[in-house]
C-alpha cells in the first residue's frame, strides 16, 4: 500500500474525528468528554496476521449520570501482515462506572458496532494487489480503568475490549488493549469537589441580594428614613410611623377618664415618647343638653383630665396645651343616644414643632 492510498484512507477517519471532538465542545460543561487512544490488537487467529500496535481510536461520550456514560467510537487499524489488513470501526457502547468520585474509577464496557476490513494481497508476479473487503456487525464487551488527574479535567484511560464480528461464513473475535487522554468539558462530573464549592457562592450571593430590614418593618434599611421602629408599629413608605392618636370619651356629665379613656391615653403617652417633636392640643367637647356655660367649663375639666394623664404618663408638660370647646364644636348634630355619646370626647390634634 503506497502513502497516497494511506492517506485516502485517513482522511474521512480524520474528518469524523474532528466533526465528533466539535460535537462535544459545543456541550455543556461537565455533561461530555473525549477520549484519543493508540491501540494494540490482538486479532482472531483466522485473520492470519499479527499482533500489533497499529491503530488509533477516540470515544467521544456523555456521563448521563455518576455511574453511566454512553459513547460513540471510531477507531482505525492498519495492521501488517500476510496479507495486510485495514480496519475501521464504528461502536456505540454503554459504560458503567463504579467508583465516580474516586481518582481511580473502573468501568464496565458493553456496545455494539460495524466493523469494515480491507484486506490487500501482495503483487504475484507482476499482477496488481487484489483487494476485498468484508463488513461485519459487531458486538464488544471488556474493562477499563479511568485515572483522574485530581480535579483537573483531563484523567488518563486504559481499557481492554473483546471484539466480537458477525460473518455468515466465520465468526472472528478479537482482543483490543487501548491507552489514551480523556478530557471532559467542565466540572460536573470531573470536579465534584469544585461543583460543591461553587454552591455556597449561589447562597453567598443570594444573601448579599436579599434587602436587608433591621427593625422588620417591610421597608429595607437603604430607604428606611425611621430605622428602629418597634415590633407591630405601622409605618408608611418611609419606615416612619403613622402617628394617631384616639379620641377618649366621658360618661355623662363627668370629666372622670373612664377605664377604657386610660388605655387609649397609655398607648398615645407611649407615642409621643417616640415622638419628641411633636406638639399635641388637647380639645374636649360636651353635648348639647344642659346649659351652655356649663357645658363650656364641662368641656374644659375634661381637657385637664386628659392633660393631667398624660403628663404623670411622662410626657413633658410644655408639650402639651388643653382648651374647651363647649357643646358649640362638638361637631355631632344627632341627637340619639350614640350621638350624644359622641358628643362627649377628648381630642389629640398632633403637630410638628
Amino acid at each position: 500500500m503506497t502513502s497516497s492510498d494511506v492517506t485516502k484512507r485517513l482522511k474521512p477517519l480524520t474528518i469524523t474525528m474532528i466533526l465528533l471532538a466539535s460535537l462535544a465542545v459545543q456541550a455543556e460543561e461537565g455533561e461530555w468528554y473525549v477520549s484519543p487512544s493508540i491501540a494494540y490488537t490482538d486479532d482472531d487467529p483466522d485473520r492470519k496476521i499479527d499482533a500489533s500496535f497499529s491503530g488509533a481510536q477516540v470515544q467521544v461520550g456523555r456521563e448521563m449520570g455518576d455511574h453511566l456514560w454512553l459513547e460513540g467510537l471510531l477507531g482505525y487499524h492498519d495492521i501488517d501482515g500476510f496479507p495486510g489488513q485495514e480496519h475501521l470501526e464504528l461502536g456505540f457502547n454503554v459504560i458503567g462506572n463504579f467508583l465516580p468520585d474516586s481518582l481511580f474509577s473502573p468501568y464496565v464496557i458493553g456496545g455494539v458496532g460495524y466493523l469494515r476490513a480491507d484486506v490487500g494481497l501482495p503483487d504475484f508476479g507482476g499482477s496488481p494487489p487484489a483487494d476485498s473487503t468484508a463488513s461485519n456487525a459487531t458486538a464488544t464487551g471488556g474493562l477499563g480503568l479511568k485515572i483522574r488527574f485530581g480535579d483537573s479535567p483531563w484523567s488518563l484511560r486504559t481499557e481492554w475490549r473483546m471484539r466480537h464480528a458477525f460473518d455468515s461464513d466465520n465468526s472472528l473475535t478479537d482482543h483490543i488493549a487501548s491507552i489514551g487522554i480523556q478530557y471532559n468539558f467542565g466540572g460536573g462530573s470531573v470536579a465534584p469537589m469544585a461543583a460543591a464549592a461553587a454552591e455556597p457562592d449561589t447562597d453567598r450571593a443570594a444573601v448579599i441580594a436579599a434587602p436587608v430590614d433591621s427593625d422588620s418593618d417591610g421597608v429595607p434599611n437603604d430607604r428606611d428614613q425611621c430605622p428602629g421602629t418597634p415590633a407591630g408599629v405601622k409605618v408608611d413608605a418611609n419606615g416612619c410611623e403613622i402617628v394617631k392618636l384616639r379620641n377618649v370619651y366621658f360618661g355623662f356629665d363627668s370629666a372622670v377618664l373612664l377605664a377604657t379613656a386610660k388605655a387609649m391615653l397609655g398607648e398615645s403617652a407611649a407615642i409621643l415618647k417616640r415622638h419628641p417633636d411633636l406638639q399635641v392640643e388637647i380639645v374636649g367637647f360636651a353635648d348639647s343638653r344642659g346649659p351652655e356655660s356649663y357645658n363650656m367649663k364641662l368641656s374644659e375639666r375634661r381637657a385637664d383630665a386628659v392633660r393631667q394623664y398624660l403628663e404623670n404618663a411622662g410626657v413633658d408638660s410644655s408639650r402639651l396645651t388643653s382648651r374647651g370647646y363647649g357643646e358649640g364644636h362638638a361637631g355631632a348634630s344627632d341627637m340619639s343616644a350614640n350621638g350624644l355619646a359622641q358628643s362627649r370626647r377628648v381630642e389629640l390634634r398632633a403637630k410638628s414643632r
